[in-house]
């Protein structure tokens, strides 16, 4: 269903005073890691909580006492939730693991900046890091194949970005990074009407990342365009139930080699109703906002 069609029923939902129902997923992201040390490996389970304007995601990172030194340096939490609420402007962080929350108001929703009168359009900028000696190409394709993952029926989808590096000033290519997605989706499912109003719920009211992104987070530093690569990917249709990133190099005449491969699956799916409590803070926890 088109965007523009489930922006409409997120204002005829929202009008009648929070027709929305609840819906919620277990999914676990495992990171293979890069090269034959596997740096950066981890596995990841998300429990995904939606009511109407409210989400919650609770995260569980398992990995190495190295990774996880990596990690909390870094200021990542191992055990963490975060409580999304569109309907107060307000996102609660908390660290399960110290018992501990933080809250702080949303950013403002970006806005187009509009045209000066009698003022020519200005030309569109270059994507960031954009090179005349890097070409990028996307192509994508929908399969015949279908598979049920966690009792839901899904069609299968495939993405392919390549990212050719030429020596500068030429078209000799010097190194070719490639990124193959194969993903299993799914829009027929009790919720998914409700995940994607959500969605569409917090473009309209804050510019805050996506609290899930597939795991794709994991990726800034390994894939060179990672914007163009999730921009992509969010234009499938439908809601990926299992999915595979694999990303490939070949440098110069030398043969390809994976270096990483990202894979995620829901392994729980509900809509059933969930409770209020769910999306405020324990009573039990420690504020540490001023």
């Amino acid at each position: 269903m088109h965007r523009l069609t489930y922006r409409i029923t997120f204002l005829l939902l929202a009008a009648q005073g929070g027709a929305f129902a609840d819906v919620s997923y277990v999914e676990e992201v495992v990171n293979s890691g890069i090269g034959s040390k596997k740096r950066g490996a981890r596995r990841t389970v998300y429990e995904v909580y939606i009511k109407g304007a409210r989400q919650r995601v609770s995260t569980d990172i398992e990995t190495s006492k190295e990774m996880t030194r990596v990690l909390q340096n870094q200021g990542a939490t191992l055990q963490g939730t975060k409580i999304l609420r569109l309907d107060q402007n307000r996102l609660y962080d908390i660290d399960r693991a110290t018992g501990t929350y933080r809250q702080q108001p949303l950013p403002a929703a970006k806005s187009a900046a509009p045209a000066s009168a009698g003022r020519p359009a200005a030309s569109p900028k270059a994507p960031a890091g954009a090179s005349p000696d890097r070409e990028i190409t996307v192509r994508t394709r929908v399969l015949p194949d279908t598979m049920r993952v966690a009792g839901v029926l899904c069609h299968r989808v495939a993405a392919e970005m390549k990212a050719t590096h030429y020596k500068p000033g030429t078209q000799t290519v010097q190194r070719v990074n490639r990124y193959l997605y194969q993903a299993w989706m799914a829009d027929g499912f009790a919720g998914y009407d409700d995940i994607v109003a959500f969605r569409e719920m917090q473009k309209d009211r804050t510019s805050l990342a996506p609290l899930i992104r597939g795991g794709l987070e994991q990726l800034a530093d390994v894939v060179e365009d990672p914007e163009r690569l999730e921009t992509e990917l969010a234009k499938l249709s439908g809601f990926p139930m299992q999915s595979e990133l694999k990303i490939f190099t070949k440098v110069g005449s030398k043969k390809e080699r994976q270096l990483l491969r990202l894979s995620r699956r829901v392994l729980r799916l509900s809509h059933q109703s969930l409770p209020d409590s769910l999306f405020r803070p324990s009573r039990d926890l420690k504020s540490l906002s001023k």
